[in-house]
């Protein structure tokens, strides 16, 4: 996708019609709209997202109020107004025209809730549009407005994607990405339509009646199962407010010179202990996993011994190995012949020793698995043995882990004690709520933990449910058939849930990937960041001789969150050149808006930032001030520009002091405020070469 131009019509403080012609080239791909701050800059971003999906961001205000106000105010009681935003843009090699208007007849000062139409046209080889029927739906397979907000961005809000609430975003675009909404519908509703088809199952006489007490029990179970799972969700929720919190006073600390030397030893002290634990738990593991294949040897001291003694007997009684073969001495009756020569009659003398030998011969496989047996338990005194000497070595490094936790969760304690007794009151207030704090995450993991408990305990209920319902007596073949559609569904449940799984992580580590290549290209310190298996961008600080959470300023949030949002533009932009799209998911390149980039940067970061945003999308729109970019971000961008405009504000107020009246580019000047003017809004000028 590609603009080629936007178009406003009486759009909030754009007054009549104005219109921008974006660049397209491959060197030349940004765009700059130079505004004042509250000079109209975020109601251009807004008019893309509410041209193609009808939506304004939640920070704008009075958000019925669409027709510019100057025009209405202006008019006469009872004259119809209208309000548009029409955009040109190509996508898929075919030039598309979408318009979003509202229409309105005066009747007072406040306008009324407004009902926007939406048309949609492609436009043919020979210059006609042709309408597109149903434009908000293909416009959302185009580019889904669940994806919008990562490439119309406002970038005093960007930040909070490096934030645990984040992470929820960021799990949405991956999915959108792939277009797995479609499968996790399908995740959810599968175990409904199961137990639909389970109430129209008849069973044998008798068994009716517990059939249906069954499936009253499941449904029960799915019930509190349900409830558990809401508690767990909520729990999560609360958790992840209490981690940002937590992360949010480390930081403090380490800005508090008083504090910061020892909130560095307790950030290594409790990497360390991350490090302890994952370790002790994987022995934990390992040590389960030993004992139950191999855990039964502790039990049998005595049998290898008796088995091997009765394979003693046998031998010692000539049965083992057995002198004759049972099949070889059936070959001879059945031929009537022995081996010598004489003929084996049926009630002859030579007949009945022969039957005689034939119940004294053994088996082979008999035998075969005699010999098995004494081979197996021969080795168990050996085995048993290894498998104590494991356990031992298993609980001595679980122990030895244990005791360094105690030590380590002692000594990052004492830092807080020591924090505590420090002079400074801020200090001080600082580390309690931070003791509160993860006090009351402590309190929503044991929540979430007894939530998991009951959720497993409720589901294998709802499985043994499931067992005694299927192994009764069905009455008709209808009954049957549906019993055959329900494990098909349940087997279809859960390879989809395996298959969500290994698609989400599969994204999760292309992005991480293409974030850490980004990064690198503009970062001003060798953090290293990650997109976690949980779907959170964190920021690391590996210079030390263990890595440690980085403390991000602004900067490094902005480069992080720049560097997802570009990592996401280049996935979708090879998932269609490899076509590599999933169901509904989408693939193409795509354009960013974004308003506020530069917002409070330090001009190093300025300067960082603006040599990374035409790297970031093929085309790049830049909302920005004057003083948020200054003299630096215009020297980065000038090889890349391709268009520029000036937002020129318009207020009626006379008492305004220091504003800049003036914006000079490319050696021409141009109005940025005008004070005193007729009205107030905003009015769009081309800057020329």
């Amino acid at each position: 996708m590609k603009f080629i131009s936007v178009e406003l019509e009486n759009f909030r403080p754009y007054q009549g019609v104005q219109k921008i012609s974006f660049a397209q080239g491959p060197e030349t791909n940004v765009t700059v709209l130079w505004g004042t701050n509250g000079g109209g800059k975020t109601s251009l971003l807004n008019a893309f997202t509410w041209a193609l999906y009808g939506v304004l961001s939640v920070d704008v205000e009075s958000q019925d109020q669409l027709i510019n106000t100057t025009v209405w105010n202006s008019a006469v009681e009872g004259t119809p107004l209208t309000a548009s935003v029409t955009i040109e843009f190509e996508h898929t090699g075919h030039v598309y025209i979408v318009k979003r208007s509202v229409y309105a007849s005066k009747h007072g000062s406040l306008q009324p809730r407004p009902k926007p139409e939406l048309q949609l046209w492609q436009r043919e080889r020979d210059g006609n549009l042709k309408p597109v029927l149903n434009p908000s739906g293909r416009l959302d397979q185009m580019l889904p407005e669940r994806l919008s907000r990562f490439f119309f961005v406002n970038g005093e809000r960007i930040e909070a994607l490096v934030k645990h609430e984040g992470g929820e975003d960021v799990r949405e675009a991956v999915k959108t990405l792939l277009g797995l909404e479609a499968m996790e519908r399908a995740i959810e509703h599968l175990p409904r339509v199961a137990q639909k088809l389970r109430r129209g199952m008849k069973a044998e006489g008798a068994s009716q009646q517990k059939l249906d007490d069954l499936l009253v029990k499941m449904e029960d179970a799915e019930r509190m199962a349900q409830e558990q799972q809401r508690r767990r969700n909520a729990a999560e929720k609360e958790l992840k407010h209490f981690d940002l919190e937590i992360k949010s006073l480390n930081h403090k600390m380490t800005q508090l010179a008083e504090a910061k030397d020892l909130q560095q030893d307790r950030y290594r002290l409790e990497d360390q202990l991350r490090r302890i634990r994952v370790a002790r738990q994987e022995q934990e593991e390992q040590r389960a996993s030993l004992v139950g294949t191999s855990g039964f040897l502790a039990f049998l001291p005595a049998l290898p011994g008796k088995i091997l003694a009765a394979c003693e007997a046998l031998y010692e009684r000539g049965q083992l190995p057995a002198p004759l073969k049972q099949t070889f001495v059936d070959h001879l009756i059945e031929r009537g012949e022995c081996i010598c020569g004489t003929p084996l009659i049926e009630g002859s003398t030579h007949h009945a020793a022969l039957e005689l030998w034939r119940a004294r011969a053994g088996l082979a496989e008999v035998e075969a698995a005699w010999n098995q047996l004494r081979g197996i338990v021969a080795g168990f005194d050996g085995q048993r043995v290894q498998l104590h000497d494991a356990l031992r070595g298993f609980d001595e490094r679980i122990a030895e882990a244990q005791e360094d936790e105690r030590r380590l969760e002692h000594d990052i304690d004492e830092i807080g004690n020591k924090l505590k007794r420090l002079p400074s009151e801020e200090v001080v207030e600082t580390e309690e709520k931070l003791e509160a704090a993860k006090l009351a995450r402590d309190e929503k993991v044991a929540a979430i933990g007894a939530a998991v408990a009951e959720i497993e305990r409720l589901t294998s209920v709802k499985e043994d449910l499931k067992k005694q319902a299927d192994n009764l007596g069905v009455k008709d073949a209808r009954s049957r058939r549906i019993q055959n559609r329900v494990v098909a569904i349940e087997e279809a449940s859960n390879a989809l849930i395996q298959i969500l799984e290994i698609l989400s992580q599969g994204v999760r580590r292309r992005l991480d990937a293409r974030i850490q290549e980004l990064y690198r290209l503009v970062s001003l310190k060798s953090y290293e960041p990650e997109l976690t298996p949980d779907f959170e961008l964190e920021l690391w600080d590996p210079s030390g001789s263990q890595r440690v959470p980085a403390p991000k300023s602004t900067g490094e949030n902005m480069l992080l969150s720049l560097a997802f949002v570009g990592s996401l533009i280049g996935d979708a932009r090879d998932a269609q050149k490899h076509g590599r799209t999933f169901i509904q998911g989408i693939g193409g390149d795509f354009p960013v808006v974004m308003d506020a980039v530069f917002g409070n940067l330090d001009d190093d970061y300025r300067r960082a930032v603006a040599d990374f945003l035409p790297r970031l999308a093929s085309q790049v729109v830049i909302l920005t001030s004057k003083a948020q970019a200054g003299e630096i971000v215009e020297q980065e961008l000038r090889p890349r520009l391709g268009k520029q405009y000036v937002i020129t504000a318009h207020t009626t107020k006379l008492d305004v002091s220091n504003a800049t009246k003036t914006l000079t580019l490319n050696g021409n000047t141009y109005p940025y405020q005008v004070v005193g003017s007729n009205r107030t809004g905003a009015e769009l000028t081309e800057v020329h070469d």
